[in-house]
């Protein structure tokens, strides 16, 4: 009896193990707009497609390429990142970049760890890096392949409320003044339905604005034309201005709260393009958008990419074969996971389940066939009474 029960808790625990390492996910980024470089960067891959906030204590990151001789690696990553600091821009903080080494280099194939990582972002947290970009040194190199083993999947990520940041590099934002737009930005690139009530969204831009300026010189806009959840929908229309909490001349930053108190309500869903504008007070240029501590959306797991509502005269995204440094290389270049990836995820989620399934159903079964052997080994036959008597 003790033996069978042993066997088939052995079984048991093995069906368990199995079901818990096919939780951990592997992600291969297709890496067909890489360039050839030297001294510059050869792909960058956005936290959209792989956030660092995914990364696990085991998680290795394996940077294959073309060109590369000898036994050192010719490439690095770095992270970029917002650097949070309270003497920083008027305590808004700056975007800041980390270099990590490789730990192994061999066959074209650079392995960089977790342990490396996190190394080089010191007190900097996970979520905070927007992007990574694979670095060349002075050999001719081009990235084939970036991929990420055992990490947080996407489903994880909504499970324990992991949060990423998001970066977008409007590929051709535009001078303007008297309360114009300098940029718009369609859902496919921020989808503020993304934002928690941690998130902050910053706006970095160009101006001839002086230090100590008395009022804020830009603000960030909400628009939806086909509205049907804000309170302050005209028309199904929308047109949300917000002005910043903290500025200076190149920097502003916008507080979620306030973004809910100029909407209406905190179900953003049916918001279709957002804005950087100027304020009347001078000229100003938008470079770049950061949303920090931005969640997943469990509608976007399976789903595909949403398609930009913004005019073609006013995209945002920067096509990653027209830069060559980190500090130019787009959020949005990489290109998005292949569909392949994303049916092997789901893939594996239909076997997980099918597995938790099965070891549920043979934990029962254990169950019943401990209790019925059990019994029937307290018990005898007795041949006067023809009855099972007790020992």
């Amino acid at each position: 009896m003790k033996k069978t029960f042993s066997i088939l808790l052995a079984a048991v625990s093995v069906l368990i193990f199995g079901a818990v390492s096919a939780d951990a996910e592997d992600v291969s980024i297709d890496t067909n707009k890489a360039v050839e470089a030297s001294n510059g960067v050869t792909f960058s891959v956005t936290s959209r497609e792989l956030a660092a906030s995914q990364f696990k204590d085991d998680t290795k990151i394996t940077v294959t390429c073309d060109g590369a001789e000898g036994d050192e690696s010719p490439v690095k990553l770095v992270l970029n990142y917002w650097h949070s600091d309270a003497d920083v821009n008027n305590g808004i903080g700056e975007p800041a970049s980390a270099e990590v080494e490789a730990s192994e280099f061999a066959d074209g194939a650079a392995v960089f760890e977790q342990s490396a990582i996190l190394e080089a972002l010191g007190d900097n947290d996970l979520s905070m890096v927007y992007s990574i970009d694979v670095l060349a040194g002075d050999k001719a190199v081009t990235c084939t392949g970036f991929e990420a083993s055992d990490v947080y999947s996407k489903a994880d990520m909504v499970e324990n409320d992991i949060l990423y940041a998001n970066w977008v590099h409007p590929r051709k934002p535009k001078e303007t003044d008297n309360w114009g737009q300098s940029v718009s930005i369609g859902v496919d690139q921020f989808d503020t339905s993304t934002m928690t009530d941690k998130t902050w969204v910053i706006a970095q831009f160009e101006s001839d604005l002086a230090e100590n300026i008395p009022n804020a010189p830009v603000e960030f806009i909400l628009q939806s034309t086909d509205d049907t959840v804000s309170p302050k929908a005209k028309n199904g229309t929308v047109w949300s201005k917000v002005s910043p909490v903290l500025y200076n001349e190149n920097f502003a930053l916008f507080d979620y709260a306030d973004m809910v108190d100029a909407y209406g309500t905190d179900d953003m869903s049916c918001v279709s393009i957002v804005y950087v504008g100027d304020t009347g007070n001078g000229k100003i240029k938008c470079t770049d958008l950061y949303a920090l501590r931005c969640k997943v959306l469990e509608s976007d797991i399976p789903a595909e990419p949403v398609t930009s509502v913004v005019p073609a005269e006013e995209s945002t995204v920067e096509d990653s074969a027209a830069v060559s440094s980190s500090a130019e290389v787009s959020a949005a270049d990489a290109t998005d996971s292949s569909n392949t990836d994303k049916e092997k995820g789901s893939v594996r989620n239909n076997l997980v389940l099918i597995i938790i399934g099965a070891v549920a159903g043979i934990a029962v079964a254990v169950l019943i066939l401990y209790i019925v052997l059990g019994r029937k080994s307290r018990e005898t036959y007795d041949v006067n009474s023809h009855k099972f008597i007790k020992k």
